[in-house]
């Protein structure tokens, strides 16, 4: 494992970059190939008044889902191997896990299903935000404000005590 941080911590910027570099093109030559299989040139693109049959952009799309998948089933798999060989350190991954979905359960139930006023339009058929779906919203994006600010002070808290040591 040593051996891993220390190329990380060496290498660990290039790597990123060079991945996000890839993916990049990975996502323009979906746009591209895409764009061609369509039957349309790239440049028609931006004169085209009705855009809803575009689909070169589903490759990509289809391509960042399929590595969403991808990293959480590794980011699961590391959690559970970090358990296995050190069970003290993973289990407090699986205790900051667990915090998350408790704190996310209980900013559903504290959400307010908002209505009226210039909330009607929102509640339209057409949409389908039901009060659920409206308070599983709420819930995340509470839930993001607070893992934020939770981040800030945290970093603060931490570059303060390692400037006095």
């Amino acid at each position: 494992m040593n051996k891993l941080y220390n190329y990380l911590v060496k290498d660990g910027d290039a790597i990123a970059v060079g991945v996000s570099a890839l993916l990049f093109v990975v996502f323009g030559l979906g746009i591209y190939l895409g764009s061609s299989s369509g039957g349309y040139s790239l440049s028609d693109l931006t004169t085209m008044e009705d855009l809803s049959q575009v689909n070169c952009f589903n490759p990509g799309l289809w391509t960042m889902i399929w590595m969403f998948f991808v990293a959480t089933l590794l980011m699961l798999a590391g959690i559970v191997w970090d358990i296995f060989r050190n069970f003290k350190s993973g289990s407090k991954t699986v205790y900051g896990f667990l915090g998350v979905i408790v704190a996310f359960i209980v900013l559903y139930f504290t959400s307010s299903h908002d209505t009226g006023g210039r909330f009607d339009s929102y509640w339209a058929k057409d949409f389908g935000i039901t009060e659920t779906l409206s308070k599983l919203i709420s819930a995340g994006l509470y839930s993001l404000g607070l893992l934020t600010l939770l981040a800030f002070v945290l970093i603060l808290v931490f570059e303060v005590r390692s400037f006095f040591k």
